[in-house]
């Protein structure tokens, strides 16, 4: 008899901090306190309540200049049950107030190894935030990625504040609130012609162009060339061409400034095509308007749900021969919703089977026979190769990651089962654990 169980439980974190205020003329002062967040990894839900230090820049900034934001999170909880070797934390920024954002909060990669059941140490996360807009800007938390690396296998676990997160820090910002604008002339070009590039509510530093693909992927300097930017009061000038041999079709330019990122359209015809009419031309601004039309796609998990129940082998009788025992896995049903380019692994491990008396049959003797399907209009699935199921671990089934686009759906998974018992066996009943990991 075999049973199943989820392989990894949740590494969690969060905080709510007592807010800091920044005046004018004072340094910024840091808060610490503390936040819930719900967190999940694969199937499983877990609430961590940890200590979190929020500090903000030593002295108000003004329009146009960067702050810096860091969070210092306690160690997460000691609830692996692998060795962690190496794991990255990333969180999300959230701005409100005079000025509107979300930023990231991003931490070095940490190297272990950590054993199971020990902390995790998660340290400080920075975040650098263009200021924009005069006034008042409230900071809180928003969402908390940990991303470990167990034996070659990465894992992800994803974390949320509980209800309304509280106001972390509050800093004052000298200045004129100025949007961020982003504007190329012309609109439609053929390759080699120049782009006007122009824009308002920029900092000081550099900007840098590239163009991408019509959704904002696949960007590169290199599509265009004799690129140049300059900032003066808020205000950018510049100008780039398309490189020549870039195939007609829409793409956009983006504009980068530290955090900073602005795309803007633009369409690539053919030398001597007729650009199509602007529905607009020749009418006042308050006579024409055009209105973008967007969608946002939130990413869900990526969980593993298994049929309830125990795997039984049919009976064996001793006969002073090697005997065979078959069975089959319960079915696992995977499901990836992440809406990314990563691929994902289920990996199964077997324990020894125990018997009577300290009686044990290896695991190694247990083999299986991998079967994957991809249901309708989930991306390709790897099955696992035939052999033996130890504690070694063994592919079941997996989705290699993509660079073509994203990788997701639903999936079904099992394995017939078969199990070699030796001739010198203790008569009785023997149970083992077979525990799969989806990374």
């Amino acid at each position: 008899m075999m049973k199943r169980q989820a392989a990894l439980r949740g590494l969690v974190a969060g905080a709510t901090a007592v807010a800091a205020t920044t005046a004018v003329g004072e340094p910024a002062r840091a808060g610490t306190g503390t936040v819930t967040y719900d967190c999940q990894i694969f199937a499983s839900r877990f609430t961590y309540t940890a200590e979190v230090r929020v500090s903000g820049p030593p002295s108000p900034g003004g329009v146009g200049d960067t702050a810096r934001i860091e969070a210092d999170f306690s160690d997460l909880p000691g609830v692996a049950p692998l060795t962690v070797d190496s794991w990255r934390t990333t969180a999300k920024l959230v701005v409100s107030g005079a000025q509107t954002g979300t930023y990231d909060l991003t931490g070095p990669e940490r190297k272990g190894p950590v054993k199971e059941k020990k902390p995790l140490p998660i340290g400080e996360l920075t975040a650098r935030v263009p200021l924009t807009a005069g006034g008042t800007l409230d900071v809180t938390l928003g969402a908390l990625t940990i991303t470990g690396t167990s034996f070659g296998i990465s894992v992800q676990i994803t974390c949320v504040p509980k209800g309304n997160p509280p106001k972390l820090l509050s800093v004052k910002v000298r200045g004129e609130s100025s949007p961020v604008t982003l504007l190329a002339d012309p609109a439609t070009v053929a390759p080699g012609t120049e782009i006007k590039i122009s824009g308002s509510g920029w900092g000081r530093g550099a900007v840098k162009l590239a163009l991408c693909d019509a959704d904002g992927t696949d960007c590169g300097p290199n599509r265009l060339t004799d690129a140049s930017t300059a900032v003066e009061g808020g205000k950018l000038t510049g100008s780039a061409k398309v490189k020549d041999g870039t195939a007609t079709g829409t793409y956009k330019i983006k504009a980068t400034q530290g955090d900073m990122v602005k795309l803007v359209a633009l369409k690539v015809e053919a030398p001597g095509t007729e650009a199509e009419p602007d529905p607009c031309a020749g009418k006042e601004p308050d006579q024409c308007g055009q209105q973008d039309v967007s969608v946002t796609v939130a990413g869900g998990p990526l969980t593993l749900a298994q049929d309830p129940g125990e795997v039984v082998l049919d009976p064996v009788t001793l006969d002073g021969s090697v005997k065979t025992t078959t069975g089959t896995l319960k079915r696992v049903t995977v499901s990836d919703a992440r809406g990314s380019s990563v691929g994902w692994s289920l990996i199964g491990t077997l324990s020894d089977f125990k018997g009577p008396a300290g009686a044990s049959i290896a695991a190694g003797n247990l083999s299986w026979t991998p079967q994957c399907t991809a249901r309708a209009g989930a991306t390709p699935v790897v099955t696992g190769t035939p052999g033996a199921l130890g504690e070694a671990g063994a592919l079941l089934c997996s989705t290699a990651d993509s660079t073509a686009g994203p990788v997701g759906g639903t999936y079904d998974a099992g394995a017939d089962l078969s199990l070699e018992v030796p001739a010198a066996t203790a008569s009785g009943e023997y149970d083992a654990v077979l525990t799969l990991t989806l990374s």
